[in-house]
């Protein structure tokens, strides 16, 4: 995964269901474009909220018998919760553990949605930026233990 200039680089493009959809439309939605959640479009199009995967399994298997079918408005986390497209990976991190989230919109300089950007991608973006990191230290241990090149310095490869 290559390194992020920005966070949208990690951010996936957000798909918009409207408000009034059912669970069905939004898992059908989902399944077609292989997310996890969906951008939850009010009456006049703006962003209204964030419907997961878990929120359309729970309200649907979890409502009392004989209620009406829940609408993704219904189900959905209000108000969208967003980030500057700008922001940095710590900025997102910090975000999402401040508000117990594990996906945040980024909006671009005018405030528009451009991208959602999931803890999922973040962890594994960190994890091979530490693996990479640990490759390094462990070629630099080898590489001290047993030298391939004449060391740059009387203190060795450093």
């Amino acid at each position: 995964m290559p390194g992020p200039k920005d966070l949208k680089s990690l951010a996936s493009e957000p798909i918009f269901v409207p408000a009034s959809s059912s669970v069905k439309e939004a898992a059908q939605l989902m399944q077609r474009h292989f997310v996890g959640s969906l951008v939850v479009e009010g009456p006049d199009g703006d962003p209204i909220g964030l419907v997961t995967d878990r929120d359309l399994a729970l309200g649907a298997l979890t409502r009392p018998p004989g209620t009406s079918a829940p609408t993704v408005q219904s189900l959905a986390s209000t108000p969208l919760l967003t980030l500057p497209a700008d922001s940095t990976v710590p900025d997102a991190t910090r975000f999402l553990g401040a508000h117990c989230v594990r996906r945040v919109g980024l909006t671009d300089e005018k405030g528009a949605l451009v991208a959602v950007l999931s803890s999922d991608v973040l962890l594994m973006y960190l994890g091979t930026q530490i693996h990479r990191l640990t490759v390094t230290i462990s070629r630099e241990f080898q590489e001290e233990k047993h030298p391939t090149t004449p060391p740059g310095s009387i203190f060795g490869s450093e």
